[in-house]
């Protein structure tokens, strides 16, 4: 029942990204503009960062599952209702904070009941969440020009809050409990004072996210804009990015039965980075002559880099808790608390790259961070499997 929290987790907050063109066009601004107005997020994901972890081990996930995902649907709900760039930005925050107490409540979960058997059971739970989020860009795309973004998201916000607080009362006493103990080395006061970096999971983690996020904030608009697909088509590239995610999580532990960690990292980072770029390239001076080869090969370059990028989170996410004497749920929020910062200050830049040059140009930057990600790899034990 945990995986399907993780399945309807994706299927619910991506939901609008295939319809980011609808969105931009609502709010009446530049790509620069959307691009910083989506990086505010950082900000609500940083307070829950900062704090959703100790209360994770003060109190359990039972209640921090229910209240996060009552702010999640509640501002995603709402988002797609404004029209006004301020109003935005604030739903924007509570809806990445929302995301992120979630996201640490139930990958605490994920570490809680993988702890007993040993079983590397995080990589699979984020292949459900992909798998989730596969279904609903699929959907969204079908959606698209069909059905309004209001009614789209209204219903499923309604449909999917209603099932996840059924399972999550349904889990029960399998639910991470809370602490018999209130230890202040972990309470939100201390939190600031015993902030721990691990720069090299921080850094490799930063690398191994932003070819996903780039992908998932530009590569509809990218299509649309750049290589002059309509609407509908043009969430098929990041449709097949997601799809690369899926296979990349599901069946890796296969392959680390025959191949090291590290050395499969190197392998990946390096091959997905590049095809990436080069789809890029080759797409953008294709698409005036022939659009359809041009949304082809960026959807190729877009599987190759889904694949790449598939494990590389929840592995640095597992091993960052190996590396740590820290409650899961502490060491989750620590390393995402800086994985954040980091991640608006590229937003950012990726933002008002697309603006002052191409989104084409942009996705450069995502794609040669995925590619430095590799000289982090010698963090992973050869010994370890995914």
């Amino acid at each position: 029942m945990l995986g399907a929290l993780f399945f309807l987790f994706g299927f619910s907050i991506i939901a609008w990204v295939p319809r980011f063109p609808e969105i931009k066009h609502n709010l009446n601004v530049s790509n620069g503009e959307f691009g910083t107005l989506l990086s505010i997020s950082a900000i609500g994901s940083l307070v829950a960062l900062f704090t959703v972890g100790q209360l994770v081990h003060r109190y359990g996930t039972r209640v921090l599952m229910m209240t996060s995902a009552t702010l999640l649907f509640g501002s995603i709900a709402t988002i797609v209702h404004l029209t006004s760039t301020w109003q935005f930005a604030i739903c924007n925050m509570a809806f990445g904070a929302g995301i992120s107490a979630f996201h640490i409540s139930i990958n605490s979960q994920g570490l809680h009941e993988q702890a007993p058997t040993g079983e590397r059971l995080i990589p699979r739970l984020h292949g459900l969440w992909s798998l989730g989020a596969l279904s609903t860009a699929i959907l969204s795309g079908f959606l698209a020009g069909r059905v309004s973004l209001v009614l789209h998201i209204d219903i499923l916000c309604a449909v999917a809050y209603a099932i996840i607080m059924v399972i999550i009362n349904r889990l029960g006493s399998s639910l991470m409990q809370a602490s018999s103990e209130v230890d202040e080395q972990y309470s939100v006061r201390a939190l600031f004072r015993s902030f721990k970096i691990d720069w090299v999971m921080s850094f490799g983690l930063i690398g191994a996210s932003m070819l996903e996020l780039a992908s998932g904030d530009w590569s509809t608009i990218f299509s649309n804009q750049e290589l002059h697909v309509k609407s509908g088509a043009s969430a098929i590239p990041y449709v097949v990015f997601v799809s690369g995610m899926i296979v990349g999580r599901l069946f890796v532990h296969r392959i680390t039965q025959r191949i090291g960690i590290a050395s499969l990292t190197k392998i990946v980072t390096i091959l997905g980075g590049v095809s990436f770029i080069i789809s890029v390239v080759v797409g953008r001076a294709l698409s005036i002559s022939h659009p359809v080869l041009a949304l082809g090969i960026f959807a190729a370059g877009s599987l190759i880099g889904g694949l790449g990028v598939s494990f590389l989170v929840p592995t640095f996410m597992d091993a960052a808790n190996r590396r740590s004497t820290a409650p899961g749920s502490v060491v989750i929020g620590q390393l995402g608390a800086l994985n954040t910062a980091l991640i608006f200050v590229c937003k950012g830049i990726i933002a008002w790259t697309a603006q002052f040059t191409s989104i084409g140009v942009a996705f450069a930057i995502p794609s040669a961070m995925l590619i430095a990600v590799a000289f982090t790899a010698k963090a992973f034990k050869e010994s370890d499997s995914v």
